[in-house]
């Protein structure tokens, strides 16, 4: 069963990459977006009594989260040169890491919060409606100030050579 939610979240990473979307400008828009759904996904699973629905909100968070991973990892990759990449992906990931055995750790482990299933899913729920707000408003900002830029046609820049015939 786990294969067939790991190909579809696969499926869905994939198929982003066929998009034409300028991601340097609406890449973090897409990602709070991406991020509010999964966050409704588990509300959904966490308020839900219904194992269909719970199952089907699973598939969605799954393919919701790789799709995240993907976009996230692209954003970062835009910027880097080929020498950054091992170094800046290894960190990521490490902090990745330790941030999960944070949170599982002050929310799941009995030394911790000690929390069950039904409060675990809501403060999840919670993390990514907030990880949505942010990365909403900063795709907001983006969206704001490439409009305020001006153009090169605009700022009267001198074309380049290569336009004119001589």
């Amino acid at each position: 069963k786990t294969r067939w939610v790991c190909f579809a979240g696969a499926a869905t990473a994939y198929g982003i990459g066929f998009t034409e979307v300028r991601w340097d400008q609406w890449g973090e828009l897409a990602l709070g977006g991406f991020s509010g759904l999964g966050a409704a996904a588990l509300f959904l699973m966490t308020f839900i009594r219904n194992i269909w629905v719970c199952y089907a909100g699973y598939i969605v968070f799954k393919c919701l989260y790789m799709l995240l991973i993907t976009i996230a990892m692209y954003q970062i990759a835009a910027d880097l040169t080929m020498e950054r990449y091992a170094l800046v992906f290894g960190a990521n990931n490490f902090g990745a890491l330790a941030l999960q055995t944070i949170i599982t750790s002050v929310v799941v482990d009995s030394r911790g919060l000690g929390l069950g299933i039904i409060p675990q899913f809501t403060i999840y729920a919670s993390y990514f409606s907030l990880i949505a707000v942010l990365f909403s408003l900063r795709g907001l900002f983006t969206i704001w100030r490439s409009d305020k830029e001006p153009t090169a046609a605009v700022r009267n820049d001198p074309p380049d050579c290569d336009e004119h015939k001589f």
